[in-house]
């Protein structure tokens, strides 16, 4: 026998759904009232849920027979429960409304359990979301000497770096800018116009002599940006090249960011951090995020990894497409939260 669900705002709007559904010979198991809500913030509505069945096919002795299948579970009405009773059904709702959330934003184990488990329903997801995800707003502001940008090729590296280079100007700092790519073809001559348009010197070295000669004439700079070369699972001999290149730069004035594109799927992006963990990236910086509707799988890795969100990119143009992580530029990039988080920062500090 067939089991079904069907959810309306009324008991006998249930019961009319159900025989349109399925005809008029479908029969009530049972019957389940409760409040809910549509969305996080939206108000509470009345709902229905009967469970429902179709009877084997057999011929009727008595009309009473009939009626008899057609009575209602003896499921109490919601007025009479108690107070206990009623914020038991209501926080299983608002659970399962939680858990739709983190559904429709790939928010995996074990972020997704972590906040399952401090929340009592969704509207307290932002706030919650924000205490787990790391951000490391010192070095937004005062980055190391040397800032080396890794990532798979098309991961966006040199534009995300031309991007950061114009937002440490911005902030007063000085800035120049070294690539070691010199594989890919046009590579020098893309971070090169770069560069010029943001009026920040641009060095290349393919040797380790070439690079302490960069950051030696950059010696009085207070960030050196460092442009590589992308790398995949066959490139071990390319892998030791830049290990070799990177050798020559102070460990402890050094920083490695570790570039990942919103829309790759979570297994893909732990592939990539493999090849670059060697590395040892202090953070990680989204990039196309205008791309993809939500980031809920960058987020799910950096809690699993303990990696900071540094920056997110939102477009190609070069310098405006980037935002400081933060929670309004992290939260406009969830789905399913019920507000216009781009537009309204007061109503995200009120959340937090």
């Amino acid at each position: 026998m067939e089991v079904y669900s069907v959810v309306a705002g009324s008991y006998e709007d249930a019961l009319k759904k159900a025989r349109e559904l399925y005809g008029e010979d479908v029969r009530v198991q049972s019957r389940r009232e409760y409040v809910s809500r549509s969305s996080v913030f939206a108000r509470k509505e009345p709902r229905c849920e009967i469970i429902c069945y179709l009877p084997p096919k057999r011929k009727w002795k008595k009309e009473q027979d009939l009626r008899e299948f057609e009575k209602e579970a003896r499921t109490p009405d919601p007025s009479s429960l108690t107070r206990e009773e009623r914020l038991d059904t209501e926080a299983f709702r608002e659970n399962t409304e939680a858990e739709r959330v983190l559904d429709i934003n790939l928010i995996t184990d074990p972020l997704r359990q972590a906040l399952l488990s401090s929340v009592k329903d969704a509207q307290d997801l932002p706030s919650a979301l924000m205490r787990a995800i790391p951000m490391d707003h010192q070095r937004q502001v005062h980055p190391r000497h040397f800032v080396v940008f890794l990532g798979p090729t098309g991961s966006g590296k040199t534009t995300t770096l031309a991007k950061v280079a114009f937002l440490y100007a911005q902030q007063g700092l000085t800035a120049g800018i070294v690539t070691l790519d010199t594989y890919r073809t046009g590579a020098y001559e893309q971070i090169k116009a770069f560069g010029d348009a943001l009026s920040l010197p641009v060095r290349k070295a393919g040797l380790e002599d070439e690079l302490m000669a960069s950051y030696e004439s950059f010696g009085w700079k207070d960030v050196i940006l460092i442009d590589t070369m992308g790398l995949s699972p066959r490139d071990k001999e390319l892998k030791l090249r830049l290990r070799g290149l990177l050798s020559v730069l102070d460990k402890d004035r050094t920083d490695f960011l570790l570039t990942v594109p919103a829309n790759m799927k979570e297994e893909d992006i732990e592939e990539q951090y493999g090849y670059y963990a060697s590395f040892s990236p202090s953070a990680m910086v989204v990039t196309k995020a205008d791309e993809t509707s939500t980031i809920g799988n960058l987020l799910s890795f950096s809690y699993r990894k303990e990696l900071p969100v540094l920056f997110l990119t939102t477009g190609q143009r070069v310098p405006e497409d980037i935002e400081k992580a933060s929670s309004a530029s992290i939260l406009s990039h969830i789905k399913g939260l019920g507000l216009d988080m781009k537009g309204s920062k007061s109503q995200i500090e009120r959340l937090l």
